[in-house]
């Protein structure tokens, strides 16, 4: 293989930035901070500071396997952080030292924060170098045709994630197991490939992954087995050996207990409080829409929320009172497939509705929705009851759980994606949510709003 694995090259620059986060957080902060004279002894802040910087090595948070996509990676940076200043609180109220205790109040939230940004903004320069062709594993695939071509649209929709395909097996089927794995990693070889994904098949069975396997030992090319069950992902999933074998077991998805009573209350209080902040915003709003045209400041639309449930969703109006009525005349400009109806430049929206709508600053009253439990921050769009009515069994599975102001729907592309492919993020939702996605999305969210990308 030619040239420095990515994920090396990657997390040299890692070690780099969490050293001048670490240091600047045990010795600047606690200086410049009220209250925190400097230390006399710099032993202690250099000591912290190495063993802070153990603590990341020891966590596994440069590890390969976590680098580039995922939450694993900041889960790992917040534990070892939070195990490191929780051993070193202790060890100060039993010193009854206050010096001690004060300084790390300082240290540990300036450090944590710096260390989770930094992460963040280098991940989004390998994102930007993914997307541009490089620092990506180069995949090569096996498996069927039908499984290896689905798998490589897969892998090239999203670059960012880091998977570039550069070949796939197409050897004769029904050979013996031992020469096709020889066949497959000489094949690799050739095109350079430093992963390969195996996606099951007739011939892709338990001898030719062992013999993978084999042949991969003291190499660094890793091997992928990509499982038959898609869509599920996260806690879910879980590894159990049994009689040698790998068995992949995958729980149910919960639908109720403590996750949902803490989204339940996070729902609760960030809707009241940004109805309490954003009150001067929306009266604004409010004034605008009722001079830039007649009619009411609110629309009031019937959608489904949970179990098909029938309520009013709360919206500034963005339309000309009589644009129901108009619907009809424009059916045949529906720019929208499936049971969706989208018009990029709709001539009922009013002068202002079209910020309103690029800025989804129409969709604030929902706060309304949410803090009454019909909505939640986050979850699947609410359907109108007309799609209702064109639901497949599968589809209404969005039902289970209840809809959002926002959601990986409106994250991936709001209006400009189709149907088929807002329903099936909206499934992987109700299949995987859980809290931390949750945060995903509204911080996905924010610089979606931003961006205006989709929004008509």
């Amino acid at each position: 293989m030619a040239g420095k694995p990515w994920w090396r090259r990657y997390r040299t620059f890692l070690a780099a930035s969490d050293t001048l986060v670490v240091g600047w957080a045990v010795t600047l902060v606690p200086v410049i901070a009220p209250g925190h004279p400097p230390w006399r002894d710099v032993t202690v802040p250099l000591g912290f500071a190495l063993l802070w910087s153990l603590a990341l090595v020891v966590s596994g948070t440069r590890d390969a396997n976590v680098l580039g996509i995922g939450h694993e990676e900041y889960k790992r940076v917040l534990s070892a952080s939070v195990t490191l200043f929780g051993l070193a609180a202790i060890a100060a109220y039993l010193l009854r030292d206050p010096t001690v205790r004060s300084y790390l109040l300082a240290a540990f939230p300036a450090g944590v924060g710096g260390l989770v940004l930094s992460r963040w903004l280098w991940r989004q320069w390998l994102h930007a170098r993914r997307c541009a062709g490089a620092w990506s594993a180069r995949v090569f695939l096996v498996g069927d045709t039908a499984r290896v071509s689905g798998l490589a649209d897969a892998l090239s929709s999203v670059p960012y994630t880091g998977y570039a395909v550069i070949g796939s097996w197409h050897g004769p089927a029904g050979g013996c197991p031992d020469d096709t794995a020889r066949a497959i990693v000489r094949a690799a070889r050739r095109l350079e490939a430093d992963t390969i994904a195996v996606t099951g098949g007739p011939d892709a069975g338990p001898d030719l992954l062992r013999r993978l396997g084999w042949l991969l030992e003291q190499t660094p090319t890793q091997l992928v087995v990509v499982p038959g069950v898609m869509a599920v992902a996260g806690p879910r999933v879980h590894t159990r050996p049994v009689a040698g074998l790998p068995l992949l077991c995958i729980e149910a998805p919960r639908f109720t207990g403590s996750t949902r009573l803490v989204k339940r209350l996070f729902d609760v209080v960030v809707s009241a409080l940004s109805l309490l902040l954003l009150s001067p915003v929306l009266v604004a709003i409010a004034v605008a829409v009722k001079v830039d045209s007649r009619g009411p400041v609110f629309y009031r639309q019937a959608r489904c929320g949970r179990h098909g449930k029938v309520f009013r969703v709360w919206k500034f109006r963005t339309m000309h009172p009589d644009a129901d009525r108009r619907r009809a005349e424009l059916v045949a400009a529906n720019e929208a497939d499936g049971p969706l109806f989208k018009i990029r430049r709709d001539p009922r929206v009013t002068r202002l509705g079209r910020s309103l709508r690029r800025l989804s600053a129409d969709e604030l009253p929902q706060l309304i929705n949410v803090l009454t439990g019909r909505m939640s921050l986050v979850g699947p769009r609410p359907p109108l009851p007309e799609e209702l009515r064109h639901y497949e069994r599968d589809v209404r599975r969005r039902l289970l759980v209840t809809p959002g102001m926002t959601g990986l729907w409106q994250i991936s592309g709001r209006s400009d994606l189709g149907w088929a492919e807002g329903i099936e993020l909206d499934l992987y939702y109700v299949e995987n949510w859980s809290f931390t996605l949750d945060l995903t999305v509204l911080w996905k969210t924010a610089r979606a709003v931003a961006g205006g990308r989709g929004a008509y």
